[in-house]
């Protein structure tokens, strides 16, 4: 049975990978069990060791670019050379030699710090598009657990990270220039380069589409939008709607449909942005979160989402409906 490499070989500064992963993957022996957009799915040859079972339900993902691998149910993750390694019984220098062999298309790390992050981007510097390229297509199972299709993953242009497991949301301006992107998790959370201007642009602001603006905090639940077929889900990457974001979401559709989270400080920020920008150009409505007990668009199915936009509605007029209604109970009481 092949050995597992140790931690101290796995993600050396010196790992290659392969010009064509997948026919490295061949020459392995592995076997190919579904195609996800730049990752292919198989089954963990170190699950058994490192489990005591064997592999019955395959979630282990091999990007076909970088040659970064992980299986989510195990955990066994790495590079290209730590997979070589492990499927040899060898050692990471050997493995870098059979993966030369091969033929590469350079170091993993000329970007990568040796523990897999990206390079650190020094104050001032800007992020290169070059960068975007050495994370992956969110997996199926990740998507799955987020109601996000692929096509609105692409769309958005969501990447993932295989080594932090976690979701890579970019930050790009009305123009299409990213100036960096959020890492997010239920373990981690970061805004990358630190002291990115995120408030100076919506998540999705480059993408065009037709009909109302619906503003929620997630840029994950604008993709969710997407999914469930409303196209402008846009997303403050955050709670805090700063004036540069909102001119921007005026400036962009006539319709704003205001879908904070569904709690206190949710309610209070939309009524503060309703008072005051209701006046500027657009028509402002709140985003109807009716019976669903959600908290975000993000925890509905397709058809609460469906609904909660259809029953959006402007707040004063609803206001003078109730009023009407009510004189109307008086008079006839």
């Amino acid at each position: 049975m092949p050995r597992t490499t140790s931690g101290s070989t796995a993600g050396r500064r010196d790992d290659l990978i392969p010009g064509d992963v997948l026919s490295a993957l061949a020459d392995l022996d592995v076997e190919i069990l579904g195609d996800d957009g730049d990752n292919v799915r198989i089954r963990c040859p170190a699950h058994l060791s490192r489990t005591g079972k064997v592999d019955r339900r395959p979630s282990c993902y091999v990007h076909t670019g970088s040659g970064q691998f992980i299986c989510f149910s195990c955990e066994w993750a790495g590079s290209f050379a730590r997979f070589v390694a492990f499927m040899q019984s060898t050692d990471s220098a050997h493995a870098n030699a059979w993966i030369a062999s091969k033929g590469t298309i350079g170091r993993a790390l000329r970007l990568l710090k040796g523990d897999g992050r990206h390079r650190e981007v020094e104050p001032g510097e800007p992020v290169s598009e070059a960068q975007m390229v050495l994370f992956t297509t969110p997996p199926e199972a990740a998507r799955r657990k987020r109601g996000l299709t692929l096509e609105a993953c692409e769309k958005f242009g969501v990447r993932w990270d295989l080594t932090r497991r976690c979701w890579i949301l970019p930050i790009r301006t009305a123009e299409g220039q990213l100036l960096g992107w959020q890492e997010k998790s239920k373990r981690h959370f970061r805004n990358y380069p630190d002291g990115v201007s995120k408030g100076e642009t919506l998540f999705g602001a480059h993408i065009d589409f037709d009909g109302p603006l619906v503003l929620v905090e997630s840029p994950l639940d604008a993709v969710r939008l997407y999914s469930a077929g409303i196209e402008g889900g846009r997303a403050t990457f955050g709670a805090h709607v700063s004036r540069e974001q909102m001119s921007l979401a005026l400036g962009t559709a006539d319709t704003i449909v205001l879908a904070q989270d569904n709690d206190a400080a949710g309610r209070s920020a939309r009524a503060k942005l309703y008072y005051a920008y209701r006046c500027k150009g657009s028509v402002l409505k709140y985003w109807h979160y009716l019976d669903t007990g959600a908290k975000d668009p993000g925890e509905m199915t397709d058809e609460e989402i469906r609904a909660c936009y259809e029953a959006s509605y402007t707040p004063l007029r609803r206001r003078l409906k109730q009023s009407a209604a009510y004189r109307v109970t008086q008079v006839q009481s």
